[in-house]
């Protein structure tokens, strides 16, 4: 490779396999402490756009592959593969024209700086739950986030895109404009052909009295939790965020497991939100272990809430799945996986969603329930690899027939089968043909994994 053409032509970093920069840049682009075994050849950090499309005509020149890569949250390493990696962490602007209710951001601008920006002007946007995941993987994923129920998923609120194709052009991309690419970045996830280098999203008011209700119940009583949850779900408007955390106590080290039902209510005037909470208690069972009054939470206070969960420099796996049972038979098979669950800081989330919940728009994000899993395995030593692996994948095969697909921004995308059931077979088709249609060298193609990196075999 020509490296020395490529650095006269970017404006940021060029940093290649044997640069003395080079090991620690490659770690620094995974969040996850566990790291992929897979690293790059080249790993370039874009000033700008003309960066990126430097770098995508320089390896489609080349014939290496592309991974883009917005914060590395991901936790499968699916952003540092074999070849380039394009670190778009400089394309972090962010501008809003609040009397139209439009933000233009870059792909690497996090849920929390996103949130953050928009409260200081009275507005909002389903944001991710997780305050340090970009734009990027998280709209390219569907965007399942905060309020969700109400304001529908991240992807129905994306205005335009624009992105670098593999031909090195920039298009923008909308219902109106290169709609077959629109299509595809709504959902795509790492089965998208392009770097994504600016959204328009549209906005929301802001909620002015978000206020969340705890009740912790043990784990013997998932079955009572989770029909309460959804007979609240039934009746309570759609602004509500009903999400059950299947964990270790506080404390406990991990010898006690208990179900906490987590109610939020976006709503705007505090009467309302306590009155929405009195409703929701009522249906409640009466032995809870703890219940924690009702408690502002404004998004920031909601983001604190999440990174307890998230100790940073953590070992990482996660799974997820959209059930199609109505959650009864689904959410127990969490509760039982928590239960052996080799490592005290792992955890299962599910979200109840209200019936009457919008329904995404036509795109590649295919697959959704009324019941949104997933099981997230967390420890701290290399040598607890393989026990956190395969406890995490048993767990998650014990409830498979309780499963209707998988959400691709929270999947295990180190099991092949897995990536495969984030789409319906129909749209995985349609992507594939846009592939070779609009990426025909295969650029910013990631191959299925051979085998999971800390487990011998998937």
């Amino acid at each position: 490779m020509n490296i020395e053409k490529l650095r006269v032509a970017i404006k940021g970093a060029v940093i290649p396999a044997g640069d003395p920069a080079w090991e620690s840049s490659a770690d620094e682009l995974l969040w996850n402490g566990r790291k992929a075994p897979v690293r790059p050849a080249l790993i370039v950090r874009a000033a700008g756009v003309g960066d990126v499309i430097a770098a995508v005509r320089f390896a489609a020149l080349e014939g290496i592959r592309i991974s883009p890569r917005g914060g590395g949250h991901n936790l499968s390493g699916i952003a540092r593969q074999e070849g380039m990696v394009l670190d778009l962490g400089a394309l972090n602007h962010v501008r809003i024209d609040a009397s139209a209710r439009i933000a233009e951001v870059g792909p690497a601008v996090t849920n929390g700086e996103l949130a953050e920006a928009l409260e200081a002007q009275g507005l909002a946007f389903p944001v991710g739950h997780c305050a340090t995941v970009p734009m990027s993987g998280y709209l390219l994923g569907g965007g399942v986030g905060w309020n969700s129920g109400n304001w529908g998923f991240g992807i129905a609120n994306v205005e335009s895109i624009d992105v670098v194709l593999a031909d090195g052009v920039v298009r923008r991309a909308s219902a109106a404009e290169n709609p077959d690419i629109f299509w595809a970045a709504r959902g795509a996830g790492p089965e998208f052909f392009g770097v994504v280098v600016g959204y328009r999203l549209r906005l929301q008011p802001l909620p002015r009295a978000i206020s969340t209700v705890v009740r912790v119940y043990p784990l013997a009583e998932v079955g009572q939790v989770t029909t309460w949850m959804k007979a609240a779900m039934e009746v309570v408007p759609s602004h509500v965020e009903f999400t059950a955390a299947i964990q270790s106590a506080p404390g406990s080290g991990g010898a006690v497991k208990v179900i906490a039902a987590v109610a939020t209510v976006f709503a705007d005037d505090p009467a309302e939100a306590s009155r929405l909470h009195v409703e929701i208690a009522a249906l409640a069972p009466t032995d809870a272990l703890v219940v924690e009054d009702e408690m502002p939470t404004p998004f920031a206070v909601l983001y604190d809430i999440i990174g307890q969960f998230f100790p940073v420099g953590h070992r990482y796996a996660v799974d997820s799945a959209w059930s199609a049972d109505g959650s009864d038979a689904y959410i127990t098979g969490l509760a039982d996986g928590i239960a052996t669950a080799p490592s005290a800081t792992s955890f299962a989330l599910a979200v109840v969603f209200p019936p009457n919940r919008p329904r995404p728009p036509e795109a590649a994000f295919s697959i959704h329930a009324p019941v949104w899993g997933c099981i997230y395995t967390v420890w701290e030593d290399a040598g607890d690899d393989a026990a956190n692996l395969a406890w995490l994948r048993r767990t998650a095969d014990a409830v498979e027939a309780q499963v209707q697909g998988h959400y691709v921004g929270e999947a295990d995308l180190e099991r092949p089968e897995r990536r495969r059931a984030c789409h319906t077979p129909e749209v995985l088709l349609r992507l594939q043909a846009m592939q070779k249609t609009f990426d025909p060298q295969g650029i910013f193609s990631r191959p299925l994994p051979k085998a999971s990196f800390g487990l011998d075999a998937a």
